[in-house]
């Protein structure tokens, strides 16, 4: 379970776990396990008068004698039998929703990069597991001839080594079950320790429209060791709980809309989680990047037919790496990552700017500068992004750190065949961009107007002309 951070001035509310309660609990403390001391404690006094809690107990049991909580909404059971570990995966979930878990990157602390997990999540009744192998933070990524990336084991020349047993949705639980061999003949998987305690990880979060794992929600920042084989078997978990989830209020929306305009920067920077990037787009982004124009997330931006217009683009030119490889493209669907589509997807898109093609006809950025991150502090937790009322508090938390070398410049003109709506995406990773308005006039005040009473932009003349037929119709028939 993860420790309390720091807090200043701050109200904090603790949720007792499970179907722990303050009738059957006679003394509480906050207890710096570190120093070894108490910061403060309480006794809690018999017959309390207290209203009824809004928490219900989601009761979940099994068989296998070990049990450890990752997470308040996901533990793991085991059971070592000869060379073969089974285990079992529940997690209170969206339906939309994958679990994690698996052997870290290293054996000092939790580390995605070099991490060897397996993924599971459902697919209406039936559920979906596999074994995944993970050498960067960015989605599986094609580039130079191989995989990298959060891959599955078979795209990276490895072997699906977990059996599934079973997988349901009960009562918003998913609940895996399944087996594996401790050590496996595959090169890219990690044993499990026949001895001794090993560091794991897991994480949880949403999947995409093509049921991919995206950028998790949740997942294990600090140290979590496990011992298989433990001697003594031991039942560390709790009763799931669930209650009413404030609504979260989503930062505003960004239009840059200045007819004076023609240059304009595009860098990179956290996605801001579920009141940034996906309620700007209601998209995921599955790296956690995604552009900031101007310094504004993913804004809407405003382009007038036939002008010329510059975007210097610092989203990193390093192909050995994809979490630092992002050259801009402008095309005509909204998700990106033209570079790792199929030839018969690549058909159905319209290549607007950014892309090239060589002799032979292959594809080729043309908008690779050097990288511009916006990023978190060291130290900084991301869960706590949520904690930011604008999206201006937040960007102000951030640090903006920029590589050697220039700025790649983008220069396009759109014309009369581009359409009304274009977007903005990265070369390399999906849904890291959003939305380019091609208009024939750029009236600030109109487009602001609009958007934020909810107009399209396109669709605005086609009702004002609706209305005014309708006005038409109306005085036809007074006058008669």
């Amino acid at each position: 379970m993860t420790p309390l951070k720091s807090y200043l001035k701050k109200s904090v509310m603790l949720e007792l776990p499970g179907d722990l309660t303050v009738f059957t609990v006679d003394w509480f403390s906050l207890y710096d396990v570190k120093a070894d001391r108490t910061l403060g404690s309480i006794i809690i006094p018999e017959e309390l008068n207290v209203p009824p809690s809004l928490v219900s107990v989601v009761p979940h049991e099994n068989n296998l004698p070990n049990c450890e909580q990752l997470h308040k909404n996901l533990q793991l059971s085991w059971e070592v039998f000869g060379d073969q570990i089974t285990m079992e995966l529940t997690g209170q979930v969206g339906e939309d929703d994958y679990m994690s878990f698996g052997m870290s990157g290293s054996r000092d602390k939790p580390l995605m990069v070099g991490g060897d997990v397996v993924v599971v999540h459902m697919d209406g009744y039936l559920g979906s597991l596999k074994d995944y192998n993970l050498t960067s933070y960015m989605p599986c990524t094609h580039l130079l001839g191989t995989h990298k990336g959060v891959c599955s084991d078979d795209k990276v020349g490895g072997t699906q080594d977990y059996q599934e047993f079973s997988s349901k949705r009960d009562n918003g639980l998913n609940i895996f079950t399944f087996r594996r061999r401790l050590t496996t003949p595959d090169s890219g998987d990690q044993a499990y320790p026949s001895e001794g305690s090993a560091m794991t990880i897991w994480s949880m979060g949403p999947l995409d429209k093509l049921r991919r794992p995206t950028m998790h929600f949740a997942w294990s920042k600090d140290k979590q060791t496990i011992d298989f084989t433990r001697k003594v078997t031991e039942r560390n978990c709790f009763a799931f709980t669930r209650s009413d989830e404030p609504k979260m209020k989503t930062w505003k929306k960004f239009h840059l809309a200045d007819p004076a305009a023609r240059e304009f920067t595009a860098r990179l920077g956290p996605d801001g989680g579920a009141h940034g990037y996906f309620a700007t787009t209601g998209q995921y982004s599955e790296s956690g990047l995604v552009w900031y124009i101007n310094g504004l997330l993913t804004p809407d931006v405003y382009l007038k037919r036939h002008n010329t217009y510059r975007m210097l683009v610092e989203g990193g030119s390093n192909p050995y790496d994809p979490h630092a490889y992002h050259p801009f493209t402008i095309t005509d669907e909204p998700h990106g990552a033209y570079s790792q589509l199929s030839e018969e997807q690549k058909r159905e898109v319209r290549v607007l700017a950014g892309i090239g093609y060589s002799v032979r006809g292959d594809a080729r950025p043309t908008a690779a500068g050097r990288l511009c991150l916006w990023k978190h502090h060291d130290g900084a937790d991301r869960r706590r992004d949520v904690e930011f009322n604008t999206f201006e508090h937040f960007r102000n938390s951030l640090k903006l750190e920029c590589g050697d070398g220039k700025a790649a410049v983008l220069e396009f003109t759109p014309n009369k065949s581009w359409p009304d709506v274009v977007y903005y995406n990265s070369w390399t990773g999906p849904n890291m961009g959003w939305r380019l308005h091609i208009l024939d006039e750029v009236i600030t005040e109109d487009i602001l107007s609009r958007a934020s009473n909810g107009w399209s932009i396109h669709m605005l003349p086609t009702v004002i002309h609706g209305l005014a037929g309708l006005v038409c119709v109306v005085v036809a028939i007074l006058l008669v």
